[in-house]
C-alpha cells in the first residue's frame, strides 16, 4: 500500500462502500466496530451508523431504544455512542483521566464531593421512580442542591456522574435527536470486565482494525491516552497477529492483516461518491487527517480546530467540498460549496441524496 490508497484503505476499514455492507450488519455490531462513535451531534451520528447499516435513521432509533447502545463521555471529554457492555472497561481507562483534567472547574462552580455525592443518590431516586429521564427532568432533581443555574453547574455535575459509570444516556426521546438518562447498574445487567490492560489491548485492536491504516499519534489522539501504554498496547495486538504494522512512506502505521486484499479488491467502491455527516469518523477518527481531507482545506471542515466539524463530500476518497440540506421543498435536496479547485458532480451528488439516510 503507498500514501495513495491510504484514504481508500480507510473507508474500506470503517465500512463505507457497499461491498463491506452485509445483512449483518447491525448498530450494535457498527458501534462496536469503531470502538466509539462520537455523539456530539447525535442526529449526524445516527447518519453515520445507517450508512453503515445499509438502513435508516428510524431503524437506528429503535436500534438505539433496545439497550444495546449508550451515549456518553468516553474519551477526550466528548461525548460518543459505545456498546454497553463497554462502557465499564471504556471509562476504566478514562474516567478518572478525565475528572482530574476538570477538576479545577470545582472551584469555579462551588461544587464539592458532598454534592456529587447528593446529586447521585438524587439521580438513583429519580430514575428508580421514574425511569428513564431526559436531561431536564434529571436537573430538576437537582434543585435541591442549589448548584446554581449556569451550564457549567449543571453539566459539571452531569457529565462527573456519567464519568464515575453512575448514569449514561440510554433510549432515544421520542421525536428529538437526544436521548434520556439511565443508572448504569439498571440499564446494563451484563457488562463486560476487563482489567486495565486488557481493555486498551481491546480497544487499541478495535480501533486498528476500524479505523486502519493508522499510526501512534492517530491512535493517542483517538483515545486521548499517552503515548507510551498506546504504543505498548499496538505491540501487544501485532505479536498475537491481530493486527500488522507496515510501513507508508517512511512512516509506521497499523491496520488489519487482511486490508490490502480488501483494498485490491474493492478501489472502484472506495471511489464512489459519499455524503457524510459532520463529525463521522472518516475525518474525526485521526490526528492527521491528510489523507482524505487535504490541508489547506481542514478549516473549511473543521472552522474552529476541533469543535465543530461540518458535512462533508467525499469523491475519489477524497474530501472536495462540504454540503447541507436545501431548506426548499422542492428542487435540489442540497447545497454544495466545492473547495478551490475541487470540481463536483452535483448530479451524482443529487443522485446519492435521494436515498441518502439524513434525507429520507
Amino acid at each position: 500500500m503507498d500514501s495513495h490508497e491510504v484514504s481508500a484503505a480507510r473507508l474500506i476499514a470503517q465500512g463505507l462502500t457497499d461491498s463491506s455492507h452485509s445483512t449483518s450488519a447491525t448498530t450494535l455490531s457498527v458501534v462496536s466496530h469503531l470502538g466509539c462513535v462520537q455523539a456530539q451531534a447525535l442526529g449526524g451520528a445516527l447518519v453515520s451508523i445507517a450508512l453503515r447499516t445499509s438502513t435508516s435513521v428510524t431503524a437506528v432509533r429503535e436500534a438505539m431504544n433496545a439497550g444495546d447502545i449508550v451515549r456518553t463521555w468516553t474519551q477526550r471529554g466528548t461525548i460518543h455512542l459505545v456498546a454497553a457492555e463497554d462502557l465499564g472497561w471504556v471509562l476504566q481507562l478514562t474516567g478518572q483521566r478525565t475528572l482530574k483534567a476538570v477538576a479545577k472547574r470545582r472551584e469555579v462552580f462551588g461544587i464539592t464531593d458532598a454534592m456529587v455525592d447528593s446529586a447521585a443518590l438524587l439521580a438513583e431516586e429519580t430514575i428508580r421512580e421514574r425511569g428513564p429521564v431526559t436531561r431536564q427532568e434529571l436537573l430538576d432533581a437537582f434543585a435541591p442542591l442549589q448548584a446554581g443555574k449556569e451550564y457549567g453547574h449543571e453539566r459539571y455535575l452531569i457529565t462527573t456522574l456519567a464519568l464515575r459509570n453512575i448514569i449514561a444516556q440510554g433510549p432515544m426521546v421520542e421525536d428529538k435527536d437526544d436521548m434520556k438518562y439511565v443508572l448504569t447498574a439498571d440499564w446494563i445487567p451484563n457488562p463486560v470486565d476487563l482489567d486495565a490492560e486488557a481493555a486498551l489491548h481491546e480497544w487499541m485492536r478495535r480501533y486498528v482494525l476500524s479505523h486502519g491504516p493508522v499510526t501512534v499519534d492517530d491512535a493517542a489522539r483517538w483515545t486521548g491516552l499517552p503515548k507510551t501504554p498506546v504504543r505498548q498496547a499496538l505491540a501487544a495486538a501485532v505479536a498475537e497477529t491481530e493486527i500488522v504494522e507496515i510501513s507508508i512512506d517512511g512512516r509506521n502505521y497499523y491496520q488489519a492483516p487482511d486490508l490490502d486484499d480488501r483494498v485490491h479488491e474493492n478501489r472502484k467502491q472506495a471511489s464512489e461518491l459519499l455524503l457524510l455527516p459532520g463529525f463521522d469518523e472518516i475525518i474525526l477518527g485521526y490526528k492527521d487527517r491528510s489523507a482524505t481531507l487535504d490541508p489547506t482545506h481542514e478549516k473549511l471542515v473543521v472552522p474552529g480546530g476541533n469543535g465543530m466539524f461540518k458535512n462533508t463530500l467525499i469523491h475519489g476518497t477524497r474530501a472536495r467540498a462540504t454540503w447541507k440540506r436545501s431548506p426548499r421543498k422542492t428542487g435540489p435536496r442540497l447545497i454544495i460549496e466545492p473547495f478551490e479547485d475541487e470540481t463536483v458532480d452535483v448530479a451524482r451528488a443529487e443522485v446519492v441524496a435521494a436515498t441518502h439516510p439524513a434525507f429520507v
